[in-house]
């Protein structure tokens, strides 16, 4: 990948790009903007020039995409980069003797090794396990151990650290003493999509930078090459709501409509007069052991863009330009049927529910809150204590 790959953010590229042509870097660079904007592929771009063995590289701003040091890069596999990311707490324990622990790591191991794959093919893949832990202790040691290193050919370190507000807080204390005195070649890139969560020390000793989401109309164009139709760009590219992974997902996974309908489908049943019953089924299967978190997770966020056309409806009226512009009768309709609906406080629930799942709160518990919250704050009751 190079400058020109990268999708938007010229604003924020001409920023970074001129501090490393001034020297002028700081200890640490905090990265913020929701998923899929961008953020990791610009800081392994970073990365990669502040690496570059071109001697006219930080002259430039950018690397050559030649030389053996960005081919490293490009692979993920360079010695001066620390890519930290949330993973289960089985790979940070030492190899058990038991085979069904050992099968357990070899297993996270495998899962492990396969997101770097995904990762060095698409910078904008977000990087996620299926039974993550959030940012461990043990890997801000890991860095704080490889930060006495002097890098190779006395370039920079880069440790990247994505979705950083997953840190816990021991791990957050001990990254924060680091970023204290850091050695003088290494650069920590925090990035994340709730820097709310972080520490306020933390944020205090980065430089922030903000990355807006995405335009339709620029990731429609990236993706023109994909194939995919007009109408199929023109959806992906706005209901992915500025994420442009999303946007890649859903020209390729036809799965996205039936969760939506599926989200749809719990909705009606949450609604519904005497429907209790049919509610408490949506929950279950939503809720099931095999149902898988990822799944879970798209669904709430259907959920979530479905309140927002509705509040947009109610604004604007006919004039609206919805996310979900394939069933905007059916969700006029919805609009109309509550007219003392809450949108933004049950938006704000679906948004705390997203909150508990990446917390790996009890699933069952989580939607089923979340339902009794719905019904009251969508039939303009006050939201059950």
């Amino acid at each position: 990948m190079s400058w020109a790959q990268i999708i938007g953010q010229k604003q924020q590229i001409a920023v970074l790009r001129r501090a490393a042509q001034t020297g002028r870097l700081p200890n640490a660079y905090l990265f913020i903007g929701q998923d899929g904007v961008g953020k990791d592929a610009i800081a392994l771009e970073f990365a990669k020039m502040l690496n570059c063995l071109d001697p006219q590289a930080l002259q430039r701003a950018e690397a050559c995409d030649q030389c053996e040091s960005c081919q490293q890069f490009a692979n993920l596999t360079h010695p001066n980069l620390e890519y930290v990311f949330p993973i289960e707490g089985v790979l940070v324990k030492d190899i058990s003797e038991t085979s069904k622990e050992r099968e357990r790591q070899e297993s996270a191991l495998a899962e492990y090794k396969q997101l770097f794959m995904e990762k060095s093919r698409n910078p904008y893949f977000k990087m996620q396990m299926e039974k993550s832990m959030g940012i461990l202790a043990e890997q801000i040691e890991e860095l704080i151990r490889k930060s006495h290193y002097k890098p190779r050919n006395d370039k920079m370190r880069v440790y990247l650290i994505s979705q950083a507000e997953r840190m816990n807080t021991t791990a957050a204390n001990k990254l924060l003493k680091v970023l204290e005195e850091p050695p003088p070649f290494v650069l920590f890139i925090l990035t994340t999509s709730r820097f709310e969560q972080l520490l306020p020390t933390i944020v205090s000793r980065c430089q922030p930078v903000r990355f807006p989401a995405l335009s339709a109309t620029d990731m429609a164009e990236r993706l023109r090459s994909s194939g995919a139709s007009p109408a199929q760009l023109a959806f992906a590219s706005s209901f992915a709501r500025g994420n442009f992974y999303k946007a890649q997902n859903l020209l390729t996974e036809p799965t996205e409509q039936q969760l939506r309908n599926t989200a749809l489908d719990w909705l009606r049943a949450i609604l519904g007069s005497g429907r209790e019953l049919d509610m408490i089924r949506q929950i279950e299967a939503l809720a099931k052991k095999d149902a898988s978190r990822d799944e879970q997770v798209r669904v709430l966020s259907d959920l979530l863009l479905i309140f927002q056309d509705a509040q947009r409806y109610r604004m604007v009226g006919a004039e609206t330009e919805f996310i979900n512009s394939d069933i905007a009768e059916t969700i006029a309709k919805f609009s109309r049927a509550f007219p003392n609906a809450d949108f933004d406080a049950a938006a704000a629930a679906v948004e705390d529910a997203l909150y508990q799942l990446a917390r790996n709160a009890n699933v069952l518990l989580v939607f089923t809150a979340l339902s009794i919250r719905l019904k009251a704050l969508l039939n303009g009751l006050s939201e059950p204590v």
